[in-house]
């Protein structure tokens, strides 16, 4: 899974779980629980788009089926003079990171800014910091409990109470963690509701601290308090007018009842199907669209002789290196890696049930299979001397090459064209035949081995074992 595909199922998660919250859960008094969903929904969110579903049969290759060797495909990446969409949304991404990260550290430097301006007084369960005016609300800040100047007076004991227990829960830090989730998804709008919803729960929490000791006029503070400055995105100020209407209805609301529990159960279906939709499109089956031939017969996965492409391992590779093309969409995205093609070769030699195993996608899956179905019949396999079907898997490798490493093999075989012809092996073989050669000895871990003669303008290439 690329970047991109990554941060698109994340934000949809994301979606979902603050859906289901607003609906089903918001109003609920289960404030603990709602904290805990909030911040394990979005755990999950960026968690689930790396989970491949449990049972999937083509999770790994079937048992006891033929493998033929790896086949590479590849393609140069080099640059273009222009900027592809692609480059253009990453620089914009980008850009987005860099400015949420600036304006993160703007706000926190203000808030510390704010708070060196006062006096400090250390408690044992927090830092007291008394303001010099009241330019600012009084607020919690991590372990820091800052008052301005009036409440450094006063002492209000409701207000002290309700910013020790933002203190003791730890509240700033769960807003923090979303500040920085935020920072890596700042075009997905959620999280601001995320925040909002996570911050009104907050101020639930340290109500029902403070209301353990009988409060009866308690609502009234937070009403008289509530004509103060707009404090910073970061802090936990006593009264919020955006959260004043909500908790002093939820002061007032009695307990929910535990049918409402349900709520946080029904999120895991919905989860669930989500979670299925948004399976890679490599986990999933890309099957022929070619009409499939009629099999007679047992399907074969160990046989004495087994079936042949005509011409044998070494056309196999030249078919396969002339007519397999490195999809744009593959390209563009940098998407490289094995695609598994799985088919049948019958009695008669007929190619049939080509389907991906595991694949890349990216258009990749597709291609192989369209190379695969256009194959020549095969010679087929012969069991006890019958012709049987047999099942064969057919891995593909799609490789984007480096501009180097391009250049370098081009200029190699250009050096080649000098001379008269190119045996292998003392057997005279074409320039495509000896690079797939080259190819699979590569992946078998062999060695291939050359030598110049001058005089009879040839080059002989020579197979050499480790």
């Amino acid at each position: 899974m690329n970047a991109f595909a990554y941060l698109l199922t994340a934000s949809l998660f994301l979606i979902l779980f603050y859906s289901c919250y607003a609906v089903l859960l918001r109003r609920n008094t289960f404030f603990g629980l709602n904290r805990a969903y909030l911040l394990l929904s979005v755990g999950l969110s960026l968690a689930l788009p790396f989970v491949e579903l449990p049972g999937n049969p083509l999770a790994s290759l079937p048992t006891g089926t033929i493998t033929l060797p790896t086949f590479e495909v590849g393609q140069s990446t080099k640059s273009h003079s222009s900027l592809t969409l692609a480059d253009w949304v990453s620089i914009v991404y980008a850009l987005g990171i860099l400015i949420m990260l600036t304006r993160l550290a703007l706000n926190v430097w203000a808030v510390f800014r704010l708070m060196r301006l006062g006096t400090i007084e250390r408690r044992a369960a927090y830092t007291l910091i008394r303001l010099p005016e009241d330019s600012s609300p009084s607020f919690s800040f991590g372990p820091y409990l800052v008052l301005n100047r009036t409440d450094a007076l006063i002492k209000p004991d409701a207000l002290l109470r309700h910013e020790e227990a933002h203190i003791r829960q730890r509240h700033t830090v769960d807003i923090l963690a979303l500040e920085l989730i935020q920072v890596v998804f700042w075009f997905n709008p959620v999280l601001i509701y995320y925040k909002r919803a996570l911050q009104e729960v907050h101020e639930f929490l340290a109500d029902r601290a403070v209301l353990k000791t009988p409060q009866p006029n308690y609502p009234h503070q937070l009403v008289a308090y509530a004509l103060n400055v707009s404090p910073s995105a970061l802090i936990t100020p006593f009264v919020s007018k955006s959260t004043l209407k909500q908790r002093i209805i939820m002061l007032q609301k009695p307990a929910s009842k535990r049918r409402a529990l349900f709520g946080y159960a029904l999120v895991l279906p919905l989860a669930a199907c989500l979670l299925m939709c948004t399976q890679s499109e490599q986990d999933m089956p890309v099957s022929s669209a070619r009409k499939p031939v009629k099999v007679d017969g047992e399907v074969f996965t160990v046989v004495e002789q087994h079936p042949e492409f005509p011409g044998g391992m070494a056309k196999l590779g030249e078919y396969l290196s002339e007519n397999l093309k490195y999809p744009e969409a593959a390209i563009k995205a940098k998407v490289q890696g094995k695609v598994f093609v799985n088919f049948v070769v019958t009695t008669k030699g007929e190619i049939t049930d080509v389907k991906i195993l595991r694949g890349i996608g990216h258009g990749a899956d597709e291609e192989a299979i369209r190379v695969v179905e256009q194959m020549p019949n095969w010679i087929p396999a012969r069991q006890k001397g019958k012709v049987v079907n047999v099942r064969y898997n057919l891995p593909i490798k799609f490789q984007l090459e480096e501009d180097d490493n391009v250049s370098a093999v081009n200029e190699f075989w250009n050096d080649l064209k000098k001379y008269r012809n190119l045996t292998l092996d003392s057997q005279p073989v074409s320039e495509q035949v000896l690079r797939t050669t080259i190819q699979e000895a590569q992946l078998s871990g062999k060695h291939i081995s050359f030598a110049i003669n001058n005089q009879t303008n040839t080059v002989a290439f020579q197979h050499v074992d480790n």
